[in-house]
């Protein structure tokens, strides 16, 4: 009973904060970027839940508990994200100050490369929305059994959908902030009862030291290699500037400055979630022992130390996770349609009023092909959303990244990085990950490689671009 109402009173608070948000938009700059007048608190918020998803709370500490802190290189990328967006690519991006990152691809790149893009990120986004979907409904039908999970489906989706075509980037941004409260409170308590009863942080560790030392080796003992960590790190660390759903938050900054404050200020507040689901999961070895399966052990320790209504504070920040990414990546799909796609194809000029329309309907049709789609949803479907986020990364990374970084890089070489890192990053799955890099990996590489080569043997780009993005208006 006390899952149940907890996991009610926070999809409604949740649909009241998005539903008052909405008010504010008055026209499809408020909806794109929040009228570009965010402050740090929001842009911390939003970018800490979108990074936030349920996988990160329950799939890490899964993760941790098998390896130890062998396992922590899975967040040292996303770390790396905000240090170089705070001392650099934040103030970059936030001057250029358009919407999407296709706009920044056409600013720089040129017209093919920006509706390519589109195209790649729009498809990414919608499989993206249905599995955090899908995880939603795990959690509300886990928390209240009497619920099946189509049931749970059409629910979740609704209110987030709702709330995300009325209210935009403003509506999203103060829901995951929300979001993010609740993910913090939820994990920091299960850390103090777990800990707690595995004796203290020093206990563990000389506990873990007797029963399973290769818990507190960096590498896990032998399991996870050095490849594998370099992976996470730069998977991670690099791999999220060709994410849109996180790069383009920058856009919605009120000033540069804002802009890379928040992104320093991110890098802290990630410490407070991946250090607790550490510590959760250390305790988790002694408490319970023998888990076989990664994605029982969250469950689990909160089924056994946790009192019915903590446990339902707990799960609502579980679910927080998924719908605060969940609509993220739905605003970002519709926003992409419209912007990246519609008007960069049609010839038809939009009024303000009918670009505002158009989104709100497009994000409410693309809301409900994925509430159907993840009823529907096969284990190829699910494949393919599991892949299509690196994939989405190892096509944008380099050429968003040279963006800034390079003046030589130009209109020919960008094409041919972005097609070489989307193949390289498709053929490393299909070889099924050699040496167990991560297919951004070598994407990185071969994209790098193919940017300079056919960069330096064609025209270097017009005085224009290379004045815009490296004049004396931009910074330095």
């Amino acid at each position: 009973m006390e899952l149940s109402v907890s996991i009610v009173l926070f999809l409604a608070l949740l649909l009241l904060i998005g539903v008052f948000v909405s008010r504010k938009i008055k026209n499809e700059e408020d909806w794109f970027v929040a009228g570009r007048n965010l402050g740090v608190v929001p842009l911390v918020g939003t970018y800490f839940a979108t990074i936030i998803s349920t996988v990160s709370v329950v799939g890490y500490m899964g993760y941790y508990y098998i390896h130890g802190w062998g396992g922590w290189w899975n967040w040292a990328g996303t770390g790396l994200t905000s240090f170089i967006a705070a001392l650099w690519f934040a103030r970059r991006l936030r001057t250029f100050g358009q919407i999407t990152l296709p706009d920044l691809l056409e600013a720089r790149y040129g017209k093919a490369q920006s509706i390519l893009g589109g195209v790649v990120i729009l498809v990414a986004m919608v499989f993206f929305t249905c599995a955090q979907l899908a995880g939603s409904a795990a959690v509300v039908t886990t928390a209240i059994p009497n619920i099946d999970r189509t049931t749970a489906i059409i629910v979740i989706g609704a209110i987030f959908i709702l709330f995300t075509a009325l209210g935009g980037m403003e509506a999203v941004a103060w829901t995951d902030t929300f979001c993010s409260a609740v993910i913090l409170i939820g994990v920091w308590i299960l850390m103090y009862v777990v800990v707690g009863e595995a004796g203290g942080v020093a206990q563990i560790h000389r506990k873990l030291a007797e029963i399973k030392p290769t818990a507190l080796d960096p590498f896990a003992g032998g399991a996870i290699s050095f490849g594998v960590a370099m992976s996470w790190f730069f998977t991670w660390g690099l791999g999220n500037f060709g994410a849109p759903q996180f790069s383009t938050r920058i856009y919605a900054a009120k000033d540069p400055e804002t802009a890379a404050k928040s992104q320093a200020y991110v890098a802290v507040t990630f410490i407070f979630i991946y250090l607790p689901l550490m510590l959760i999961a250390l305790a988790g070895i002694i408490l319970v022992p023998g888990i076989e399966k990664a994605d029982t052990v969250a469950p689990t320790l909160i089924g056994k130390y946790m009192s019915p209504w903590t446990g339902g504070l707990i799960m609502a920040g579980v679910l927080g996770a998924a719908i605060s990414t969940a609509d993220s990546v739905l605003l970002l799909a519709g926003t992409t349609f419209v912007r990246d796609i519609l008007q960069k194809v049609s010839s038809r000029q939009y009024s303000h009023a009918a670009l505002l329309k158009i989104a709100r309907v497009t994000t409410l049709v693309i809301g409900i092909i994925a509430i159907l789609s993840t009823i529907n949803m096969t284990t190829g479907v699910m494949w393919i959303q599991a892949n299509m986020v690196g994939i989405m990364g190892s096509m944008l990374s380099i050429v968003v990244l040279a963006a800034f970084a390079w003046k030589r890089a130009n209109s020919q070489g960008g094409m041919a990085a972005m097609i070489v890192g989307l193949l390289t990053a498709v053929i490393w799955e299909y070889l099924k990950r050699p040496m167990g890099w991560f297919p951004i990996l070598p994407s990185l590489l071969t994209g790098l490689v193919a940017l300079v080569v056919v960069s330096l043997i064609t025209p270097p780009p017009p005085k224009k671009i290379i004045d815009q993005f490296f004049g004396e208006g931009s910074v330095k």
